[in-house]
């Protein structure tokens, strides 16, 4: 059967983060899939539970409420294939596990908890269909509620991409907003009570890009979105579907966007272009995590945004499994 007569066949991966739960719908025929539909609901499942290592009650139940929602979809769009990934709050709470068997019970879907290398791991393999040849060694990097991950990653003779070092941080923005309680608006004060901390939880990332130095960072979507969008404006006549490219970012445009996240406070956040209710909030965290990277990296490093994360790398995967069944 040639590709253009195989059946048409779906499948879906939800991660399941700190902040926010996403589900990918993507669909297609033979090997090659494309993303239909992308669903994000903030969840907030890690809020008030670091310091103990749990899910309240609270959000546990706010995280079946949405998965509820992405099930009905699910049925609407008729897909079977479903993979079920949790990250940071999950594989740090004690009672994650007790949410992945109500998962299995309610809805019938296994969900796998991975660790954060494994996790940069599904990131790189994401980002890395939307790199291009004009880039040839790279700091990818993700902004994470519970977790921060970053991969070197360098094209190789052959034109593939291969990763070259993972990390994965405890310096998501939930995490820190817990434990460092930031006034609103942060303010330079507050960038500074956080310094002594990033500067310890940073170390490793500073003898990794010491040893690889990376000439780019590229942002995996989330944030990074926002900061895009923030500085170069929407792109109306590309619906967020249908973007595979990398997008360039201004560092002194994002310098800009940074002092101005600072200042301002919560309701004036929500003003700037792309800013989603569900990040405002903590966006000025996620401009100090960056804005610490950036200062620990070459000068001349240009700034991208990849429209892709972990949930395509996940979904490249899935889609070869459909495909070529578990044998392959």
């Amino acid at each position: 059967m040639t590709e253009s007569t195989a059946e048409m066949q779906r499948a879906a991966v939800i991660d399941c983060g700190t902040n926010m739960f996403t589900v990918l719908i993507a669909e297609g025929r033979g090997g090659d899939w494309e993303r239909k539909h992308v669903l994000r609901q903030p969840v907030f499942i890690g809020k008030g539970g670091f310091q103990n290592r749990s899910i309240r009650s609270d959000r546990f139940a706010r995280g079946l409420d949405v998965l509820r929602t992405f099930y009905q979809a699910l049925r609407n769009y008729n897909v079977q294939n479903v993979q079920v990934i949790g990250t940071s709050a999950l594989r740090d709470a004690n009672n994650g596990v007790a949410f992945a068997d109500e998962i299995r019970r309610q809805f019938g879907w296994e969900m796998q908890i991975i660790g954060g290398e494994e996790e940069a791991d599904w990131i790189f393999r994401g980002v890395a269909q939307t790199l291009t040849d004009e880039l040839d060694r790279v700091l990818i990097m993700d902004i994470g509620g519970g977790s921060v991950e970053f991969v070197v990653a360098q094209r190789v003779a052959s034109g593939q991409w291969q990763s070259r070092a993972a990390l994965s941080l405890n310096a998501g923005v939930a995490r820190l907003e817990e434990f460092g309680k930031p006034t609103d608006p942060l303010g330079a004060t507050g960038v500074e009570r956080y310094s002594a901390f990033l500067d310890n939880i940073m170390e490793p990332l500073e003898a990794v890009l010491a040893e690889h130095q990376p000439t780019a960072l590229v942002g995996s979507s989330g944030s990074f979105d926002t900061f895009a969008e923030a500085v170069n404006g929407a792109h109306a006549d590309v619906p967020y579907l249908q973007r595979r490219d990398l997008e360039s970012i201004d560092r002194q445009a994002l310098q800009r966007l940074h002092r101005q996240l600072l200042t301002e406070p919560y309701e004036q956040r929500l003003k700037i272009p792309g800013m989603a209710p569900a990040r405002a909030k903590m966006i000025p965290l996620s401009s100090m995590l960056l804005m610490h990277v950036l200062r620990i990296m070459e000068a001349s490093a240009t700034v991208y945004r990849s429209p892709f994360a972990m949930r395509e790398g996940l979904m490249d995967a899935v889609w070869q499994h459909l495909c070529n069944g578990p044998n392959d």
